[in-house]
């Protein structure tokens, strides 16, 4: 069971028109880190369609990739190398804070799934050949454990659950992290 660390008001993705989790400046100090990254061109992710995909695509500033060279890394490669959460392997303990920060210029999700598999965009699916839309990415936006992050925003939460966990990008399903959670110790006082 996932649970939530949050301080500040909730605002609108631009995109999309979800929820997502607070800016960072409000929240505790957390003991892992996972950023969410990518390089998205805002000339060419923000061109209309058919030539680009809509204005508030990327909202980074200055060149990074166009959007043909994403779409050629995906078909290619079966990836963007630039679209990551970074580190993909985190180790805890049931009672770290652990933050995921979104640094990119694009809307990610961090969501989290029984297995990995396709988002909810099926071209990219198709692109890249992650499959059918794995369930979780189903789930409302920001539902417990399918977090939309707008670029610049973040959340912190504590996964109470000993174990492994999954979590995947939904709109670019390659994007994802294993989370190996360990039961905390708690100190005991001896009586003096």
């Amino acid at each position: 069971m996932k649970r939530f660390i949050l301080g500040a008001s909730l605002g609108l993705a631009s995109v999309l028109g979800v929820v997502v989790a607070p800016a960072y400046a409000a929240e505790p100090t957390p003991h892992r880190i996972i950023f969410a990254t990518d390089v998205c061109d805002p000339v060419t992710f923000n061109a209309p369609p058919p030539a680009g995909i809509g204005p508030g695509t990327c909202a980074r500033q200055g060149r990074g990739v166009t959007l043909p060279q994403f779409l050629s890394q995906v078909a290619q490669l079966h990836r963007a190398p630039a679209w990551q959460f970074a580190p993909g392997t985190v180790v805890a303990t049931t009672s770290d804070p652990i933050q995921v920060r979104n640094i990119g210029g694009e809307v990610h999700t961090f969501t989290e799934v029984a297995k990995f598999g396709g988002g909810f965009v099926p071209f990219l699916n198709d692109l890249g050949g992650f499959g059918p839309m794995v369930p979780e990415c189903g789930a409302p936006p920001n539902a417990p454990d399918n977090t939309f992050l707008d670029p610049g925003h973040s959340f912190t939460f504590v996964e109470e659950e000993a174990g492994t966990h999954l979590y995947q990008c939904c709109i670019h399903p390659w994007m994802r992290a294993t989370l190996t959670i360990r039961q905390s110790r708690t100190l005991l006082a001896s009586p003096l």
